[in-house]
């Protein structure tokens, strides 16, 4: 039976997680690491500035590792410290809420931990749902029909264990639409580049002070192809696959060795005075 770590940045609590264990149990032999409490947005972050700490809950009989820190922090001790070998795959999610473009691609603690693993050369999946109505910075959720998601999240999950990620693709990046009906299709997707608009709202506490919250207005329009396209406008699965040896790399060296030659005429001028 193949050997499966289970993370999100929800939280423990979180029904995403909950429905995946169910499924999940089922067929694999499966490893709960986790957030303790909501750790939303927080990228692929791992904390170093305080020490961690592990305690253990059990949700149906599933042996779930509570870490009072980030997914990255999570994938981290699940990979190093709690299994023995590296797992055949990890996954995360379903998150409350879509990670769609790149601007969410790397803002998103749960794709981050599918993230971790592709690049320690696992088989990874990230899973993420858009709803109707949800607090999901909070984690708290009143539709959102996660078992749905669960059971075709299974059926991925389960086709990868047995025939691997396509050559050249490190991990999937899942997005569920808000409803998932009969006619709902998985459609293969590219990222898109922006899924909102960005805004900083300024406030002034009882002393006068100004802070600021950090939100975004999603967009209501997607490039054909994408996966924003995919889940919010035609309501489908987007399934994206991603190569990080893609982001490591660039279509023209030779442009780019034009910038590095320029730069190191200035430094040998630099050390030259």
């Amino acid at each position: 039976m193949a050997r499966v770590l289970l993370t999100n940045d929800d939280g423990y609590f979180s029904p995403g997680i909950r429905r995946m264990i169910d499924v999940l149990s089922q067929f694999t032999d499966l490893v709960v690491v986790c957030p303790d409490q909501q750790r939303s947005a927080a990228g692929l972050s791992v904390t170093l500035h305080k020490p961690l700490r592990i305690r253990v809950a059990n949700y149906r009989n599933q042996t779930c590792y509570l870490v009072n820190g980030t997914t990255g922090d999570c994938v981290s001790l699940g990979l190093f410290h709690i299994l023995e070998k590296p797992p055949d795959m990890v996954v995360s999610g379903i998150n409350i809420g879509e990670n769609i473009s790149l601007v969410e691609f790397f803002m998103s603690g749960t794709v981050a931990g599918a993230l971790l693993a592709a690049i320690h050369n696992i088989p990874s999946i990230s899973f993420s749902k858009s709803v109707e109505s949800a607090d999901v910075i909070g984690g708290r959720v009143r539709s959102g029909g996660f078992e749905e998601a669960a059971r075709i999240a299974g059926e991925i999950v389960k086709y990868v264990l047995d025939e691997g990620l396509p050559e050249g693709v490190d991990m999937f990046n899942v997005n569920f639409p808000k409803k998932i009906t009969r006619e709902t299709r998985v459609v293969v997707t590219r990222l898109a580049r922006l899924s909102l608009v960005t805004k900083v709202y300024v406030r002034h506490d009882p002393r006068g002070r100004e802070y600021y919250w950090i939100w975004g207005e999603k967009f209501k329009n997607f490039p054909k192809g994408t996966d924003g396209y995919e889940v919010f406008i035609n309501g489908n699965i987007s399934l994206t696959p991603v190569s990080l040896s893609s982001l490591s790399t660039t279509p023209d060296l030779k442009k780019v060795q034009r910038v590095a030659d320029a730069v190191n005429e200035t430094l040998e001028s630099y050390f030259r005075s």
